[in-house]
């Protein structure tokens, strides 16, 4: 049944992505929802098993993106590990603890797409104005992390809640 969920949450997300945050932008920026799942996932599945769930969330994304297939898959895997190697020392009784946690994971997210999209040829991602749209995504995905953080523990848990 966890896989089952967790596609319906990655559909959903990408879905809300590509319609919604079309038009809603904070200072013309849109929040990243999966680099956002990307970091929950490391977060609630740990170091094992989150860095996985992270390249599948940034394959899915990776279908709509201009730049070659898996490179924000690979991204998200590695801001994934790093966040679940991170998290395990980490208390987890703060919500903005988690809300920190998700936004800095996001801007590591944004970074690391521009720069493993130079590595493999995608010319013009690294500038100023990704720096301004990386602070951005995380400020916006750290307030979004108490609508989604709820969701992804729920499809990370097998049966009913």
């Amino acid at each position: 049944m966890i896989p089952l969920k967790l596609a319906t949450v990655g559909i959903v997300a990408v879905v809300i992505q590509l319609t919604l945050f079309v038009e809603v932008r904070v200072a013309g920026v849109a929040p990243e929802l999966l680099a956002m799942l990307g970091v929950l996932l490391a977060f609630y599945a740990g170091v094992e098993r989150g860095p996985i769930l992270a390249f599948g969330a940034g394959l899915l994304w990776d279908i709509y993106l201009p730049t070659p297939l898996g490179v924000a898959a690979i991204t998200f895997a590695i801001v994934a590990f790093s966040v679940a190697s991170l998290e395990e020392g980490l208390f987890h009784d703060s919500r903005s603890q988690l809300a920190v946690i998700v936004g800095l994971g996001s801007v590591a997210s944004v970074v690391g797409y521009a720069l493993i999209g130079e590595v493999v040829g995608q010319r013009g991602l690294i500038d100023l104005e990704m720096l301004r749209v990386a602070a951005i995504v995380g400020v916006i995905n750290g307030a979004l992390t108490p609508l989604l953080a709820p969701v992804v523990r729920w499809a990370l848990v097998e049966g009913r809640q």
